[in-house]
């Protein structure tokens, strides 16, 4: 490629390499040489629980929404800006409704602000930079998505999504696949005095780098991807008491083949973690298998992908090692099923901020009826299958069946001394779950989407939720983009 390589298919680079939730552009405004698009979306989604896991609590009713507006400012030589401010929040939330939708204050029987707009991006995007060919660079509040986001997405699911304040750095190697670099900002609490300088030293910071490679096997004649990526992660913070430093090399390979009848899809993965935080040395690592295949020229089209995920867990909290493994920053409801049990505030999976917790510490504290217990972090195992079909042009439907269980068995310790001794064992039975989601495009811009997610608890689940009751979560979801 030569200089005459478009902005457009650089930020195409951006798009691939850690690509951000599109949103359909709205309106396009000539303001000389600043070209102005204006897109956005509104997303209301209401949600259901039967019951919880494990206690029984529930039918609980509860609205939530997304307000996105995306601005894009097409600058002189290379140059672009990208806003999207956001409002998220749930139905009648500090009394909306009571009050006129403005601040409500304690005379009012309840606190805070309604309606709060907040930046969910906020970046320049560099075309070519001084002439260099082929590179962009991406500075400021950004979504990161890496590869399928099993280690660092931007958590679509969730209405307030996950954005990264950075700097991408990309380079386009034509056929062969693209190169990044980025680095993150994802704490730090560092005062400012009057002169912009800190105040207060050792405050919490964590910082972000990833270097990644991606591309197609297209040069060689076969289907599909690959990727090879390294994330460091340096948590610092006197709460910790440590200063740690965690690296992960990750790997997949997706290749795809047609077929007369189907085209055959294979999944594999894996990733290794070193470092250390202090005393303890980090070991964790994971992997994924999975196979499938799309019946594009059948009726309904089917699709049918099996697989399992396999997250190592720590089986003593007495050594020097830390064997469980922290998944960073992921999407993880988009793999560990729907109903967000497993990896949400359990020993079993560890994500985000609350992985950091076996940095400082061998074992997880989980609240159980109140009292609180400490249990070993166990890792988890996901035999899982996946079902889509298209009935019809506008409609299609999904179910995903996932078989969990624990990498270790699930121990309840308890401190002595300098020591954790065992309370009880019990074993590696998770649970099971089945999601099922029908979408509906009711136009270009408007889909609708209901779905119905189901978990059984097993022993391992049954002892950190506090009983055997099976979860039932009901959602339907409007998603207007423009």
């Amino acid at each position: 490629m030569r200089k005459a390589l478009k902005a457009v298919t650089l930020m195409g680079l951006a798009a691939a390499l850690m690509a951000p939730a599109a949103t359909v552009k709205a309106a396009d405004m000539d303001m000389g040489s600043t070209k102005v698009t204006i897109g956005g979306q509104l997303r209301e989604r209401l949600e259901w629980w039967g019951q919880e896991v494990g206690t029984g609590k529930g039918a609980e009713l509860v609205g939530s929404y997304r307000a996105r507006l995306k601005i894009k400012a097409e600058l002189s030589d290379g140059v672009t800006a990208v806003f999207t401010p956001q409002a998220v929040g749930y139905w009648g939330e500090n009394g909306q409704g009571l009050a006129l939708g403005e601040k409500i204050t304690e005379s009012d029987g309840v606190s805070g602000t309604t309606n709060t707009v907040n930046m969910h991006e906020a970046y320049m995007l560099l075309s070519n930079p001084f002439g260099i060919d082929n590179v962009i660079v991406k500075l400021g509040r950004q979504e990161v998505n890496l590869g399928n986001q099993r280690l660092v997405g931007a958590v679509g699911w969730s209405q307030a999504g996950r954005s990264l304040d950075g700097i991408l750095v990309g380079y386009v190697a034509g056929d062969y696949g693209l190169a990044g670099f980025f680095y993150g900002k994802l704490k730090d609490d560092a005062k400012l005095g009057a002169w912009a300088t800190p105040t207060v030293e050792d405050e919490p910071d964590i910082d972000l780098y990833v270097a990644t490679w991606q591309g197609k096997f297209k040069p060689f004649g076969v289907g599909g991807t690959y990727e090879l990526t390294d994330i460091y992660v340096n948590p610092t913070t006197p709460a910790l008491g440590v200063d740690a430093d965690v690296n992960t090399i990750y790997g997949r390979v997706t290749p795809a083949f047609d077929t007369d009848f189907a085209k055959i899809k294979v999944n594999l993965e894996g990733a290794y973690q070193s470092g250390s935080a202090g005393k303890p040395d980090f070991g964790g690592y994971m992997f994924s298998v999975g196979a499938g295949a799309d019946f594009d020229q059948v009726a309904w089209t089917p699709s049918v992908f099996l697989g399992y995920d396999y997250y190592s867990g720590d089986d003593n909290p007495n050594d020097d090692d830390l064997d469980a493994f922290w998944s960073v920053l992921p999407t993880a409801h988009k793999w560990l099923g729907h109903a967000d049990t497993v990896w949400v505030n359990t020993p079993f999976y560890q994500f985000n901020g609350a992985g950091l917790l076996h940095v400082a510490s061998p074992t997880m504290k989980i609240t159980v009826k109140g009292q609180d217990k400490y249990f070993n972090v166990a890792g988890v195992e996901d035999l899982y299958l996946k079902l889509h079909a298209k009935p019809l042009d506008k409609l299609a439907l999904g179910l995903d069946i996932h078989y969990f269980q624990a990498a270790e068995d699930v121990v309840e310790y308890q401190k002595s001394g300098n020591t954790w001794q065992k309370v009880k064992n019990y074993g590696d039975d998770i649970g099971w779950e089945a999601d099922l989601e029908a979408k509906y495009k009711y136009s270009k811009n408007l889909c609708l989407s209901v779905g119905y997610d189901y978990f059984d608890p097993d022993d391992a689940m049954e002892a950190v939720a506090g009983g055997d009751e099976a979860e039932h979560h009901v959602w339907a979801q409007a998603d207007l983009k423009f």
